[in-house]
C-alpha cells in the first residue's frame, strides 16, 4: 500500500499553460459581432484595430489574421469561417485568455474596421514542478519554466532541471537532468517556417530487475546502470490551412552506459536469464529524423469545452544519420471534447504507439508515462521501481519498457471557477481509463486467456486550475505518484 502524503507540494503538478475557456463578452461595436446571426452583405476591410495587447506586438496579431486573408483590402462578412479560425489560432498561441473579433464602421460606405480585442495572460509559465519521493529514490526535485512570449515577439525561451539524492538501488548514482529550449516565430510571417532547438543533458541511473517476482518492487531486487546522454533536437515547422501544423525534427545525441555485471537475472523458480538492458555498453550515438502533423481546433487549450486535437508522428533512427540504433517509432494520439449541459464537458483521449527495431530504453514506451497512478519520467529519467497496481490481475506487472503501448481515457469536467486574477479558471474532473503495453514476444507468442493480456486500469479525481503561471492539478493520482512507496 502506497502512502498518501496530504501536502500541497505532493499534490501539485504543473503542465503547459494555455488560454482559459470563457464565453467572449460582446464589445461595444456599432455593427454586430461575428459570432451573432450571419448577415448577407460583404464588407471591405479598411483597417485592422488591435486593443488589449499591452505586451504582445501588434504585428504578430495582425500577421496571424493576414495569413488567413483577413487584411486591409480583403472582403469579409459575419458568417465567414475565417473569423472563428482566426480566434482559435490566436488562442492557440498561448498568449491570450480570450480573443474577440468584431467590426466597426469604416470611413466610407461598405468599408469596415476589423476590431481585435485580446485579453493577455501570463506568459512566464511553470511547465512542471518536480518534487517526489519513492522507495528507490529518497527525493528528486526541480522545475521546468518557460517565457512563451519573450519581448512580446512570440519567442519561446525555456529551461529545466531535475536532481535527485542517491537511489538505494545497488550501483545507482545521483541523477541530474538539464534542458534548454529556444523557439522563434515563423520567419517572414505566419506562413513562414518556425525554428526551435532543444539541448539536453542527462546523467542518471536506470533500474533493472535482478531477482524477485515481476510485482515485487523492492529496490534491493534491482541493479542500476549509469547512463549519460548529451545532445539536442533541431525542429522546423510550418502552419498549414485548416488548423494543421507540420514539422520535421533532427536529433543527435551521444550516449554512454556503464552496465553492471554479472548481467543475469535470477527468476522466481531459481533459473537465470540475461538482463535486457536495452542500451549498448560503453559509448553509442543516436541520430534520427521525425516528421509530425498536428491538428487543433479546441475552444480553449487548457479547459476546452468543444473541438479536437490530434497528433501523428514517425521517427526513424538509422546509421545514415550516424545512429548506433536502428528503429522506427510511430505515435498517434488525439482528444475530442463534447459540450454537456450546464457548461460541463466530456473528453475522450486516445494514445497508441509502436516501435519496430531495437530502440534504447529511453525511447521506448514507459509504463509510468501511461499510468496516472505511477511516477512518470522527469526530464527523461526514471526514479522509481514501482510496479503498476494491476487492478485486473493481468500480466501488466511484467512490463516497464515496451515497443507497443496504448491508452483510452474518458474524462468528465465540471467548471467550478471562472474569474479574473491569478486564477483564470478551474475544473473539477474525473478520469478513468484502460492502458496496455506489449513487447514483441507478446505480439508473436501464444496467449493463455485474459490474464496474459498486459492491461490495467488507471484514473484520477481532482481539480485542475488554470493560473497566471501555469496549470496546477491537485488530485489523488498526483499525490500518489509523488509519494510512491
Amino acid at each position: 500500500m502506497r502512502a498518501f502524503v496530504p501536502t500541497l507540494a505532493a499534490a501539485i503538478l504543473i503542465t503547459t499553460a494555455g488560454a482559459r475557456a470563457a464565453e467572449p463578452a460582446a464589445p461595444p461595436a456599432p455593427l454586430p459581432a461575428f459570432d451573432e446571426t450571419p448577415f448577407g452583405p460583404r464588407y471591405v476591410i479598411e483597417d485592422v484595430r488591435v486593443s488589449g495587447n499591452r505586451k504582445t506586438e501588434r504585428s504578430l496579431i495582425v500577421g496571424e489574421l493576414g495569413a488567413l486573408g483577413l487584411a486591409p483590402g480583403r472582403t469579409v462578412d459575419a458568417s465567414d469561417r475565417r473569423v472563428e479560425t482566426a480566434r482559435y489560432r490566436l488562442l492557440s498561441l498561448g498568449f491570450f485568455l480570450d480573443v474577440h473579433l468584431s467590426v466597426a464602421r469604416g470611413s466610407r460606405r461598405g468599408a469596415v474596421v476589423l476590431v481585435v480585442d485580446v485579453e493577455e495572460r501570463g506568459t512566464l509559465v511553470i511547465n512542471e514542478i518536480f518534487a517526489a519521493t519513492s522507495a528507490a529514490t529518497p527525493f528528486w526535485g526541480g522545475t521546468d519554466v518557460a517565457e512563451t512570449n519573450f519581448l512580446g515577439r512570440g519567442i519561446n525561451l525555456g529551461a529545466g532541471f531535475v536532481a535527485s539524492t542517491k537511489p538505494v538501488v545497488p550501483n545507482a548514482h545521483q541523477g541530474l537532468a538539464l534542458r534548454l529550449h529556444v523557439g522563434v516565430p515563423p520567419l517572414g510571417g505566419p506562413k513562414g517556417v518556425s525554428l526551435s532547438m532543444t539541448g539536453l543533458f542527462n546523467d542518471g541511473s536506470e533500474f533493472y530487475r535482478a531477482s524477485g517476482a515481476p510485482a515485487d518492487d523492492d529496490p534491493r531486487r534491482f541493479v542500476a546502470a549509469r547512463v549519460r546522454r548529451v545532445g539536442g533536437v533541431l525542429t522546423a515547422g510550418i502552419m498549414l490551412p485548416a488548423n494543421f501544423h507540420a514539422a520535421i525534427a533532427f536529433r543527435q545525441e551521444h550516449d554512454s552506459a556503464q552496465l553492471p555485471g554479472p548481467a543475469l537475472q535470477t527468476l522466481p523458480d531459481g533459473r537465470t536469464a540475461p538482463i535486457g538492458f536495452m542500451i549498448l555498453d560503453g559509448g553509442s550515438r543516436l541520430g534520427s529524423a521525425t516528421g509530425s502533423l498536428d491538428f487543433d481546433n479546441r475552444s480553449d487549450p487548457v479547459l476546452p469545452r468543444s473541438g479536437a486535437r490530434a497528433h501523428l508522428s514517425a521517427e526513424v533512427a538509422t546509421s545514415l544519420l550516424g545512429s548506433s540504433y536502428t528503429f522506427v517509432k510511430g505515435v498517434a494520439e488525439g482528444s475530442v471534447y463534447f459540450k454537456m449541459p450546464h457548461g460541463h464537458a466530456l473528453g475522450l483521449h486516445l494514445f497508441g504507439g509502436a516501435i519496430s527495431g531495437e530502440a534504447p530504453y529511453f525511447d521506448r514506451f514507459f509504463v509510468g508515462d501511461l499510468d496516472l497512478l505511477l511516477p512518470h519520467r522527469a526530464l527523461g529519467i526514471n526514479f522509481s521501481t514501482q510496479a503498476p497496481p494491476n487492478f485486473l490481475g493481468t500480466a501488466i506487472a511484467h512490463h516497464r519498457y515496451d515497443n507497443y503501448a496504448g491508452r483510452l481515457l474518458v474524462e468528465y469536467a465540471i467548471p467550478v471557477w471562472r474569474r479574473r486574477g491569478w486564477v483564470y479558471g478551474g475544473d473539477a474532473f474525473l478520469a478513468v481509463g484502460l492502458l496496455g503495453m506489449a513487447s514483441n514476444d507478446d505480439v508473436t507468442g501464444p496467449g493463455s486467456g485474459f490474464s496474459s493480456l498486459p492491461l490495467d486500469l488507471t484514473g484520477d479525481l481532482g481539480l485542475r486550475l488554470d493560473t497566471y503561471v501555469g496549470v496546477f492539478t491537485i488530485s489523488i493520482a498526483n499525490a500518489l505518484s509523488r509519494s510512491s512507496f
